[in-house]
C-alpha cells in the first residue's frame, strides 16, 4: 500500500493482483488516440449539468486531467473559449496535450492556485492587465460602483468566515493539547511514504507554461469547480483508513474558499457546478447548505441529464458538539448523489447547480 510513484522506486511491499474481471472490455490506452476518451459516468454528467453553450466563456476552476474541460469544449462545439486552471504545472501541461490530442483550440490552460483566482489588484496597478481588466474577447468587465461593493461584501463575508475557520482551529488546537499526545499509524505510514518517495510527480518536467494572475470579478458565464476531496467515492480506495474526522473537516474548509472564489468570477445569470467524488456529506450537501445560506443570490437549478439519486436531507451532530448542516427537504431532489453501491454501479460521485441572481436586488441580498 504505498503511492503511485512510490512503486517504481522500491523492491519490495504489497500489490493487488486483478485476476478476476468483472468486465471484458479492452484497454483503449494509446488506441484511437483523439478519437475516444474513457470517462466514469457521473464525471460526463457533471459537464452536461454545467449546459455550455457555443460562444460563452467558462472557468474549470480544478481542470486538471482535462477530461471534464474537454468534454465541455465538445458540447461546444469546440466555439467559446473555456479558460483550465491548475496548480500544478505538470498538469497544466497534461490540459495542454490532451486539448491538442482532441483537435479542441477554444481551451486556454493556466497555472493558478484556485484559491487565488479572483484578481486582486492595488489602484496604482495597471488596468490593461488583460487577466484582470478584460475578457479574452476584449470586452471591458464590468467596473461599476455596484459591483465593486458587491465584491467588497463577498471578500467582507469570506474574511469573517475565515476567521469563525481559525477559531475553531484554535479551538481544536486548546483541546488537543490538553489531551495525551497521540500519533495514529496512519499518520505514521503517511510520513513514511512521503519520505521515501520524495516529491514524485510534482515535480518540474520541463516545458513552459503560462501564469495567471486571476480574474476579474463576473468575467464567466459558467464556471465548473470539480473541487479536490477525500475522493471516498473512488474504487478501489485502498488508504480510507487514513481519513479522520478532522481531515474531513479540512477538506470542507477547504472547498468553501474555492466555492467563495467561484461565485466572485460568474456574471449575474450565471451558473455554477460544483461537483467532488466522495460520497462525505460534509463535502457535499454541507457545501450546499453553506453556499445557499451565505449568497443569497444563489438558488439550485434542476439538472440534465438526472441519473444520479437524491441528496442527504437533515443534520449531523458530531461528539465534539459540532453540528453539520445538510439539505433541507424539498431541496434533495435539486442535487446528484452517486452512491457506488447502487445498481447504477458507478464511483461515488455528488453534483449541485446553482444559479446565479441576475438583477440588483438578488445582489443586494448578500448584504443581509
Amino acid at each position: 500500500m504505498i503511492s503511485r510513484s512510490g512503486m517504481f522506486r522500491v523492491t519490495e511491499g504489497l500489490a493487488v493482483d486483478m485476476s478476476d474481471r468483472v468486465f471484458h472490455l479492452p484497454s483503449f490506452r494509446d488506441v484511437l488516440e483523439g478519437e475516444i476518451f474513457l470517462q466514469n459516468l457521473p464525471s460526463i454528467v457533471a459537464a452536461r449539468a454545467l449546459d455550455p453553450q457555443k460562444g460563452e466563456r467558462i472557468l474549470d476552476m480544478c481542470a486538471a486531467p482535462g477530461g471534464k474541460t474537454t468534454a465541455i469544449a465538445i458540447l461546444m462545439k469546440d466555439e467559446g473559449e473555456i479558460v483550465a486552471v491548475d496548480r500544478s504545472h505538470n498538469k497544466v501541461q497534461g490540459i495542454h496535450k490532451l486539448a491538442a490530442e482532441m483537435g479542441l483550440s477554444c481551451i486556454t490552460p493556466y497555472k493558478l492556485d484556485a484559491l487565488k483566482a479572483v484578481c486582486v489588484r492595488n489602484e496604482s496597478e495597471d488596468l490593461s492587465d488583460p487577466s484582470c481588466a478584460k475578457d479574452n474577447h476584449g470586452g471591458h468587465i464590468q467596473d461599476s460602483n455596484f459591483m465593486k461593493s458587491e465584491v467588497e461584501k463577498i471578500e467582507s463575508i469570506t474574511f469573517e468566515r475565515l476567521n469563525a475557520e481559525n477559531d475553531f482551529k484554535k479551538a481544536v488546537s486548546n483541546e488537543k493539547a490538553n489531551e495525551s499526545s497521540y500519533i495514529s499509524k496512519a499518520d505514521i505510514r503517511k510520513e513514511m511514504r512521503r519520505k521515501r518517495n520524495g516529491p514524485g510527480r510534482n515535480q518540474c518536467l520541463g516545458g513552459k507554461v503560462e501564469k495567471s494572475k486571476g480574474f476579474a470579478p463576473s468575467s464567466f458565464d459558467r464556471v465548473l469547480l470539480d473541487a479536490p476531496c477525500s475522493a471516498l467515492g473512488l474504487r478501489p480506495r485502498l488508504f480510507i483508513g487514513e481519513e479522520t474526522i478532522e481531515s474531513l473537516r479540512k477538506h470542507a474548509i477547504y472547498q468553501r474558499r474555492m466555492f467563495d472564489q467561484a461565485v466572485q468570477l460568474v456574471r449575474p445569470g450565471g451558473v455554477i457546478v460544483y461537483s467532488t467524488c466522495t460520497i462525505n456529506p460534509g463535502e457535499n450537501e454541507a457545501l450546499v447548505r453553506y453556499a445557499l445560506d451565505t449568497y443569497k443570490f444563489l438558488s439550485l437549478a434542476p439538472q440534465h441529464p438526472r441519473i444520479g439519486g437524491p441528496g442527504l436531507v437533515g443534520r449531523f451532530e458530531f461528539p465534539d458538539g459540532y453540528t453539520e448542516e445538510w439539505l433541507r427537504p424539498g431541496e434533495e431532489e435539486l442535487v446528484q448523489r452517486f452512491d457506488p453501491s447502487s445498481p447504477l454501479d458507478t464511483i461515488g460521485f455528488f453534483i449541485a447547480k446553482f444559479v446565479v441572481g441576475s438583477n440588483e436586488t438578488d445582489l443586494q441580498n448578500l448584504s443581509s
